[in-house]
Formats: C-alpha cells, sequence, structure tokens
C-alpha cells in the first residue's frame, strides 16, 4: 500500500482531563463468523458511553449506520459479504470491528471526547474498486461498469470525509481520507488501503463529541456513488469527562483559537494551567477577569488551556 492521506499526530492528554479509554468491540463476544446489524432492533450500539448509530428496516431485511463483526472473509466479492473487513480481521489483529454504511455516525454525548479510531476498507468495498462489479466501475480503468467511457481517465477515487463537531455542534471541521487513489501519474503508487489506518483530532482547535461521515467517489452516475459506500472501524479512543462540569458550566473564553502571539483569555475566576502535548504545565497562575499570555515564544504545537475553581473546570484544546 502507497501513500495514506491523512492527519495523524499522537495526543496525550494531562491535568485534571481523565485517562484515555479504549472501544474496541470485543466485549460483544460474537458467535465465531458472525455479525450484528440491528436485526434484533435494539437500536443504536452503546459502548460505554460510545454510541454508534443504527437503524433497521425489518421490512427491507437492511440496515444502515453501523453494525458489529468478526467476520474473516476477505476474499469474497459481492454485497453477501458486506460485512468482512478487508485485512480479514480487527485492528492489531483483533477479533471484532465495526462497519460502517451510507450514514454512519459516532456520539460520544455530553460525557467522552474522542481522540482517534482505526479505519480500513471492507472487502465488498475494496474488491469492487480493485475487480469492478455489476455496479462499480474496476479502478484505473477509463470506462465505467458498463464498458463505456467515463471521463476519469482511469484516474478513480474513493474517500470519506471525516467531520468532528463539538458538544454543542457549534464547531466543525473534517479530515479526508482515501479509502482508494488512483489519481498518481506513476501509477505504481496507486493503492486501495487494506491496513488498519489512525485518524487522529489531536490537530483540531476543540474537542470532538460527535463523528459523521460523508462519501464521496469518481464512480457516480445519475449522482448516485457506484462504489460501495462502507468502511470498517475499530479502536475508538476517548477521554471520559464524567464527573467533571465541563466548560458548558464555566463561562470562559479564550481567543484567538489558533493562537500566534498573544493569547486572551477572559470569564470566570479559577486556576488556570496551559499545558503542552505532553501533559506537562508550561504556565500557571491566579486567574481572575481576564489574562493575557505571551504565546511568542511557544513552539508551533498543540497546547491545552485549564481553568478549575470549585465549580467545575474548564479546558481548551489550542493550536499555535
Amino acid at each position: 500500500m502507497k501513500k495514506i492521506y491523512v492527519i495523524a499526530t499522537a495526543l496525550i492528554m494531562g491535568a485534571t482531563i481523565q485517562a484515555q479509554n479504549l472501544v474496541d468491540f470485543e466485549s460483544f463476544g460474537l458467535t465465531p463468523e458472525t455479525y450484528d446489524n440491528g436485526s434484533a432492533g435494539g437500536g443504536s450500539f452503546v459502548i460505554d458511553g460510545i454510541s454508534l448509530n443504527n437503524y433497521y428496516n425489518a421490512s427491507w431485511m437492511s440496515w444502515e449506520g453501523f453494525a458489529i463483526s468478526n467476520m474473516t472473509d476477505n476474499t469474497t466479492a459481492g454485497w453477501s459479504n458486506q460485512y468482512s473487513a478487508y485485512p480479514g480481521n480487527g485492528a492489531n489483529n483483533s477479533v471484532t470491528y465495526a462497519v460502517g454504511y451510507n450514514i454512519p455516525e459516532i456520539d460520544g454525548g455530553n460525557g467522552n471526547l474522542i481522540n482517534s479510531f482505526k479505519i480500513t476498507n471492507t472487502a465488498y468495498t475494496a474488491i469492487s474498486m480493485r475487480d469492478g462489479d455489476t455496479y462499480g466501475k474496476q479502478f484505473g480503468s477509463p470506462n465505467n461498469a458498463s464498458g463505456s467511457p467515463d471521463g476519469t481517465n482511469g484516474e478513480d477515487y474513493f474517500r470519506v470525509w471525516i467531520i468532528g463537531s463539538d458538544f454543542n455542534q457549534s464547531q466543525k471541521d473534517s479530515i479526508e481520507f482515501y479509502l482508494a487513489d488512483y489519481r498518481f501519474s506513476d501509477n505504481g503508487q496507486d493503492y486501495i488501503v487494506d491496513t488498519w489506518e489512525t485518524v487522529d483530532f489531536s490537530g483540531f482547535a476543540f474537542d470532538v463529541s460527535k463523528v459523521n461521515f460523508r462519501f464521496e467517489s469518481s464512480d457516480m452516475s445519475g449522482g448516485w456513488i457506484n462504489t460501495p459506500t462502507y468502511f470498517a472501524i475499530d479502536d475508538i479512543v476517548y477521554i471520559s469527562t464524567n464527573g467533571l462540569n465541563s466548560n458548558i458550566e464555566l463561562d470562559v473564553a479564550i481567543y484567538p483559537n489558533p493562537v500566534f502571539n498573544e493569547l486572551h483569555i477572559k470569564g470566570e475566576a479559577g486556576i488556570l494551567r496551559i499545558l503542552d502535548n505532553n501533559g506537562r504545565v508550561l504556565f500557571i497562575k491566579e486567574h481572575e477577569d481576564y489574562t493575557e499570555v505571551d504565546f511568542s515564544t511557544y513552539e508551533n504545537g498543540v497546547y491545552f488551556v485549564e481553568i478549575t475553581n470549585p465549580n467545575g473546570a474548564f479546558y481548551q484544546r489550542l493550536i499555535k
């Protein structure tokens, strides 16, 4: 596999923010070579407060959102093999993972911050792109699935926009991840993702509480994507803020973010700390109503602003 275009940096939280937690789906205890697509009518899958949406239509026996799977068949083509991850297992050779289809969404609620997760292709989608099928073209071919020129000249791609938002849905940012890319001048660099790759939100200027997904493909007809709109995910890393009053309770504002020279902090009084990405305290003082911090000598990177008082805690990711 060649180049993977995705933001991926390490994140280590410090101070009062709690330790990282992991959703690896192993607790589902599925019988080997099975899946749960929501047919029992339970709705969204909730693991330790992390919710993965699921909509099952009993009339059509169809589903959208997420399914949980431990299928290992990464060679059979077609829709009947829609629950298998292309690597043939979960991340880090684990057994169980989740499959996202059409309109998947991950929701941390008001108590969890989502830091990262692993992503890869499903076998159904990867084999469709590799070989072509009834509806989807063979990537790299100048023709569509019907054998007619499609105007791409074989420069195909399939990507998913990964859209992170904060607690209040007031801030959003996105990462584009290419599950396949055949647009290179050197065809030897063309690839279909066949390994588990990390998507990391530490470069965002805010804490991510909800993740949505949007698919794009070079293989289109009539406004519809012909490429099967699936992916697999595993190892969701999150921080639980349960037990802490968050910045929803404390009326604090920091600006600008990203910061260049001067950082301005306004709002409730408390102990103010600036921490680096390794959790080291770089600045501490008693904050009253307004504090100005000189950031001109700080290196570019990710920082955290924290204010604590008897009413709770405010914390905010900061980019320079």
